[in-house]
């Protein structure tokens, strides 16, 4: 059994269904592997020792900037669900309405060199957000309170809200710009397991691409049968909501889950040269050639 370390971008949750399930239905042991997957609440690319990291690209092509050896080598989605939540009371129904508001957010520099993109776009001045430095585990306990709004995946903290209940606003950011439909969340894998294990990182993909593919026919029927591995605060109903929701993005047109669109992973990688983000694009950032064809 080849052992390999999978570290989450998040604590589990509908996103990773795919992963979830090969291990509890045993693909992964039938594949020869002994997969362990970390998950916690973080925003940024913390090893912890893993083979794979989860992450947005932005951050994956930061830590290549500053010598952390690591291949985009997975998308697990093929459109970005992300974008900024608010309460509907906020009155935040657009990227310049975030002007005078609090807004979460994480230390690194590609952070707000979105939002500010986005808000320009707009008309907005990104200098007067109030920008609180946090790392939101809890939507319902940070909107309204902490803060006034959230970069999220719609396909969780939306639906966390809506399922309890709330009205709220949202916005997709790669809808208002296409940059920001990049690859994320997306899954890097470190230098070391792509030259020590290249025949373990095939197999692993390959696993993966089989149950996602899974998810994305019977989004229901899955996310029920690995529940038990979700936060135990869940529903029933928000778990199917959100794995209903995420299911028409999780292949390709060919019906193929992972494989990284070139153009989705450009525009956002040239786009944080431009900005300064990052100081240079670097050989090796992405690749789908681990995948069985």
């Amino acid at each position: 059994m080849e052992k390999l370390k999978v570290v989450l971008d998040w604590f589990p949750n509908t996103n990773h269904t795919g992963f979830l399930l090969a291990q509890k239905r045993g693909y992964f042991t039938e594949a020869g592997l002994d997969v362990e997957l970390f998950g916690e609440v973080h925003g940024s690319m913390e090893l912890h020792g893993g083979d794979f990291v989860l992450g947005p690209e932005i951050a994956m092509l930061e830590c290549m900037n500053r010598g952390i050896g690591m291949t985009g080598v997975a998308v697990l989605t093929q459109k970005c669900d992300s974008g900024i939540v608010s309460l509907k009371e906020a009155g935040i129904t657009s990227p310049k309405k975030l002007e005078g508001k609090r807004l979460t957010h994480w230390t690194p520099a590609w952070f707000h060199a979105a939002i500010r993109r986005v808000m320009d776009a707009d008309g907005g001045d990104y200098s007067k957000v109030k920008l609180v430095n946090l790392d939101v585990g809890d939507i319902l306990s940070t909107l309204g309170t902490l803060a006034d709004a959230t970069w999220v995946y719609e396909n969780w903290e939306n639906q966390v809200l809506l399922e309890a209940g709330k009205e709220i606003n949202y916005f997709n950011l790669g809808d208002i710009d296409p940059i920001f439909d990049f690859c994320a969340p997306a899954m890097a894998a470190t230098h070391r397991v792509l030259e020590e294990k290249p025949h373990a990182v095939r197999k692993f993909l390959a696993v993966l691409d089989r149950a996602y593919r899974e998810v994305a026919q019977a989004p229901k029927e899955t996310v029920l049968e690995v529940r038990d591995q979700l936060p135990d605060d869940a529903t029933d109903s928000l778990l199917i909501r959100s794995q209903t929701h995420l299911a028409p993005i999780l292949l390709d047109s060919e019906g193929r889950w992972g494989r990284i669109a070139p153009e989705r992973w450009n525009r956002m990688a040239d786009f944080l040269v431009e900005t300064g983000v990052i100081r240079a694009r670097m050989q090796n950032e992405f690749t789908n050639g681990f995948f069985t064809k």
